[in-house]
């Protein structure tokens, strides 16, 4: 776990993902509302009192912002947000920046069509993989949570679409076979059908 200062009202934590099997936790199921959630997030806070010598005034709204990191871990960005707030009415909120997006490409074809998009909007497109798992081809994507809707509506023109569906991720991470970027090492790599 690496704490660090971002700035007099914030902390940056960058968890990996043994810090994440440790906490007993994943990125999926961060939640407020969750009590596992919240023990990870007053053990942290605690942790950074004892490393940076401060804390985070509590009696402030907190907004607590989350990123998946390519490792399997995550980084938390802690921001105290200025207003003061009766402890009744005291509520911490944790912003989810990514979630995930699989889709299922109608056939190898569609996928091609897909990855070729990424060439005209690389921002909405950007962090993707690509597999094959049995006779299906899936791309896993990691939008902003802004462009998720944006993103599955062109999707869906070339397949189904599916948010946040972590016994599908697994079985693509568990059991596909990872294929290369480029629409040329795609082609190269796909299995004859």
């Amino acid at each position: 776990m690496k704490i660090e200062a971002d700035g007099e009202e914030k902390i940056a934590v960058t968890l990996s993902e043994r810090d994440m099997r440790d906490f007993d936790i994943t990125y999926d199921e961060m939640d407020y509302s969750n009590i596992e959630t919240r023990r990870v997030i007053w053990t942290i806070l605690d942790e950074a009192k004892k490393i940076l010598g401060k804390s985070i005034n509590l009696d402030n709204r907190l907004l607590i912002q989350v990123s998946p990191v390519s490792d399997g871990g995550c980084v938390m960005h802690f921001s105290q947000l200025g207003e003061v707030c009766d402890h009744r009415k005291r509520r911490l909120i944790i912003k989810k920046e990514w979630q995930p997006v699989v889709f299922k490409a109608f056939d190898c074809n569609a996928l091609i069509d897909v990855l070729s998009l990424r060439e005209i909007d690389s921002d909405l497109f950007d962090s993707s993989e690509i597999y094959v798992l049995g006779k299906d081809y899936y791309a896993i994507f990691l939008p902003n949570i802004s462009q998720t809707e944006k993103l599955s509506t062109v999707l869906c023109e070339y397949g189904t679409v599916t948010l946040s569906n972590k016994r599908l991720l697994a079985e693509i991470y568990e059991s596909g076979k990872a294929l290369k970027l480029s629409t040329a090492d795609f082609v190269s790599s796909a299995p004859n059908t």
